[in-house]
């Protein structure tokens, strides 16, 4: 059996989720769990249904009422996050994918997965900087320490990532490295040829449009865009347009369209 999982909306109505995706009747229970928690520092179990009184726990949302005592309250650096989709309670549906990073969509056709949520106490807060740190962070942790992790799946952006590509970037990330632009957000060109983000909205409030003169070398205008996104996750939008330089020395012009809800790229 499984359960639909809620993916990450945009206007924040819903929580984001990190989901594993484990071949079917591969998914860990609470002792697999466990044991994983074990090997990760400052991560520990903070509710769990099954051995509590929940009368006075925090109101259970949606998720876990259908997840019934087969999830997990998690601590991770002072916030708390809920695991569900536990062996042998239902398991969460594959969701939709349009990109991939280092993996096979077809993976997924027959797969199951978990999935880690912000917990209700941090939900109006899920979009974050410090609040997603933690939960890529987690689940990458997570990742590693749990055997049979097949894909790991960001619904936000609708992307399936490679588990030890996933786990690298994030880790770097929070490391001081660059944002892990490649599986946290997808990428495609339309029809005149320019580029597009998808997911990224949900961390800065505007998706990225690059018009189709800077794309004539589709692989540039992707470094471009990644590059891009450095610049702008974690800092406030330009109020204006903002000249970009690219590592060739090419400037190029950026510009917010609140309106519609981008920030434009183009030739100076």
């Amino acid at each position: 059996m499984t359960v639909d999982a809620q993916s990450g909306e945009q206007g924040g109505g819903t929580r984001p989720g990190l989901l594993l995706m484990f071949d079917r009747g591969q998914r860990p229970d609470r002792a697999a769990v466990a044991a994983a928690l074990a090997t990760i520092p400052r991560a520990v179990v903070s509710h769990d249904p099954a051995q509590t009184d929940t009368a006075h726990h925090v109101a259970d949302p949606q998720q876990r009422a259908t997840a019934g005592e087969h999830w997990l309250e998690l601590l991770a650096d002072g916030l708390t996050f809920d695991l569900l989709g536990l062996s042998p309670g239902p398991a969460l549906a594959a969701p939709e994918v349009a990109y991939r990073y280092n993996c096979e969509i077809d993976c997924l056709l027959d797969s199951e997965a978990i999935a880690l949520f912000p917990g209700p106490h941090i939900a109006q807060g899920a979009h974050t900087l410090p609040i997603i740190r933690t939960l890529l962070g987690l689940g990458a942790a997570l990742t590693d320490a749990l055997e049979g992790v097949q894909t790991v799946c960001w619904p936000v952006a609708r992307t399936a990532i490679a588990p030890r590509f996933f786990a690298r970037t994030v880790d770097a990330w929070r490391a001081g490295g660059p944002f892990p632009a490649l599986g946290m957000l997808g990428f495609d060109f339309d029809e005149l040829g320019g580029l597009h983000s998808e997911g990224l909205r949900f961390f800065i409030g505007c998706e990225l449009a690059i018009d189709p003169a800077v794309c004539r070398d589709r692989l540039a205008a992707t470094r471009l865009a990644v590059r891009i996104v450095q610049e702008l996750v974690g800092y406030q939008l330009p109020d204006g347009p903002q000249e970009f330089p690219a590592e060739g020395g090419e400037i190029f012009t950026l510009e917010p369209d609140l309106p519609v809800g981008l920030v434009r790229v183009r030739p100076a």
